[in-house]
């Protein structure tokens, strides 16, 4: 009898487990509950813990994939996401890849992509906060904006939030109040440079709290109060103008306008486009002149007079902005390319040492996540006798998600043991810049001449696969390609993976060796997908 309701106890167990992996929640467009007629969307767990599939009600295709910590089934927006998540539109097409750590915090670079498959917004996390308050935006036809949006959550970009006899600041309510005690007036500011001459401006202000005379707006372009550019707002005037070695050059000085709000927020943009500086009050023009050129990198709030105002928003949006990821390409004085493995977030890259020797200029260019991506680089360490370098990417604010892979804690491997590669063959004379791949085996425990720092293996290899990374069958990081043998059949050489650790420990900083096992039971065509984000196509010049 005892059996039978242990029995009895399982299968009931296992008929629950069964229905809570298939019971479906609907929600509607908001991610909120709705009834299976009114539902937009339906959520249901697989086999997997903890991982969940979302499905259009309409046609039945793919919504939602990924791991969620906490499914809330009150409101999505509730949910507790982990790794990597992916949203789809209705044809199929990638709506938003997002990353999140194990606390559920958006950290790495999230992906958010137009219905045609283009990317739309590139924004970096780190524990749930955009890096440097700064993401990227993309139009259809490729052109780049990059966006830094101040919310006023909190001080991350250093405001003065001090308090004097003469004048406080504060965050309260997602709003910057600034108050002035005296006829003096004040002024907050914090440093966004802009890099494009092509920009927008924009900030919401609430002058609730402003006497019937008041002037308050944006001051940006600030160097010192010797130098800088203003856009105020009285009750119902404008006063727009520079101030250039402590010179004044007023273009408009209390000018009518009957578009503030009084008791409400209100809009105020700067727009520059094209030479010309436009000023925008509520949506509505107010002035338009030539385009003047930065003091300098300081922008912020300033008010007249005894006063408290409430800066709701601050927005900069840079158009058409060029860095080095975003230059388009000029391959005419390329003299050699070869290949490259990132091997550390902050743009450490390794590869052969003849793939950059005597090089002039070293530039990068890979695809992450269907976006293409150029940098500069420069060598930082070399071992010559074993043909290894590593270089790295020059931009300061350059990260990459975390490294998908792993190097392999034993660098021995077996006559007949199973590599590959990912690289760049002939990636300008023919075979193209998309990443190619190839396999074979292991032939023999040392190289050309019987040299030890060496395996042979059977991978065909053409010129530009030099320096490209050599992973086990596993997806774990075993060696460097090196050279291949004139006139032998699919025979090639590469460096032994203990070479490649050495190379590393001599940096002049520390950097984890890769220890991600997360694509070691994953099908081959998957390891080759993640860890293609990761070869770079290295052009000397």
């Amino acid at each position: 009898m005892k059996y039978t309701y242990l029995f009895f106890c399982f299968l009931w167990a296992f008929s629950s487990n069964s229905l809570a992996q298939s019971e479906k929640i609907y929600f509607d467009k908001s991610g909120k509950p709705a009834s299976q007629a009114d539902a937009y969307y339906y959520r249901t767990i697989t086999d997997k813990p903890g991982f969940y599939k979302s499905f259009y009600i309409s046609d039945n295709s793919l919504y939602f994939e990924g791991q969620i910590e906490i499914a809330d089934a009150k409101n999505e927006a509730d949910n507790k996401y982990k790794e990597t998540c992916t949203w789809y539109y209705k044809n199929g097409q990638k709506k938003a890849i997002r990353s999140f750590n194990n606390e559920g915090l958006e950290h790495g670079t999230s992906y958010y992509y137009f219905e045609s498959g283009r990317i739309e917004k590139e924004i970096e996390f780190k524990n749930g906060k955009i890096v440097n308050n700064r993401y990227k935006e993309y139009s259809e036809n490729g052109q780049v904006s990059r966006i830094f949006e101040e919310k006023f959550q909190e001080n991350s970009n250093e405001w003065d939030l001090y308090v004097s006899d003469k004048s406080s600041a504060k965050f309260t309510g997602d709003a910057l109040e600034i108050n002035s005690a005296t006829d003096e007036g004040t002024a907050r500011f914090i440093s966004i440079p802009i890099e494009s001459n092509d920009f927008v401006i924009e900030a919401i202000m609430n002058f609730d709290k402003c006497p019937d005379n008041f002037r308050s707006g944006i001051i940006w372009g600030f160097k010192d109060w010797q130098n800088y550019h203003y856009f105020l707002i009285g009750k119902s005037e404008l006063y727009i103008g520079t101030i250039y070695e402590g010179i004044k050059a007023s273009k408009v000085d209390g000018m009518f306008t009957g578009d503030v709000k009084e008791k409400a927020s209100n809009n105020i943009k700067i727009l520059s486009n094209d030479g010309k500086l436009i000023f925008s009050l509520n949506g509505l023009v107010q002035y338009k002149m030539d385009y003047s050129t930065f003091f300098g990198n300081k922008m912020g709030f300033a008010l007249s007079g005894k006063s408290t105002i409430k800066a709701e928003k601050l927005m900069v949006k840079e158009i058409s902005f060029k860095n080095s990821a975003s230059t388009p390409n000029n391959d005419m004085d390329v003299k050699s390319t070869g290949s490259g493995l990132i091997v550390s977030q902050n743009g450490y890259i390794l590869t052969n040492y003849h793939v950059v020797e005597g090089s002039g200029k070293i530039l990068i260019e890979f695809s992450f996540n269907g976006q293409e991506k150029q940098y500069t680089a420069k060598l930082i360490q070399k071992d010559i006798d074993n043909d290894l370098a590593l270089i790295k990417i020059v931009e300061e604010d350059f990260s990459i998600d975390p490294l998908p892979y792993a190097i392999r804690e034993s660098g021995n491997l077996d006559v007949g043991a199973s590599v590959f590669t990912v690289g760049f063959p002939y990636a300008l004379k023919g075979m193209g810049k998309e990443v190619k791949f190839s396999d074979g085996k292991i032939s023999s425990k040392t190289g050309y001449n019987n040299a030890v720092n060496m395996y042979q293996t059977s991978i065909p290899v053409q010129p530009g696969n030099s320096g490209g990374p050599v992973f086990s069958d596993k997806g774990q990081l075993v060696g460097v390609i090196n050279a291949k043998l004139r006139g032998g059949d699919n025979v090639s050489y590469i460096i032994k993976l203990n070479y490649v650790k050495n190379l590393i420990e001599l940096l002049p900083e520390t950097i984890p060796m890769p220890n991600n096992q997360a694509i070691l039971n994953m099908p081959l065509e998957e390891k080759i997908k993640v860890i293609s984000n990761y070869v770079v196509l290295i052009k000397i010049k």
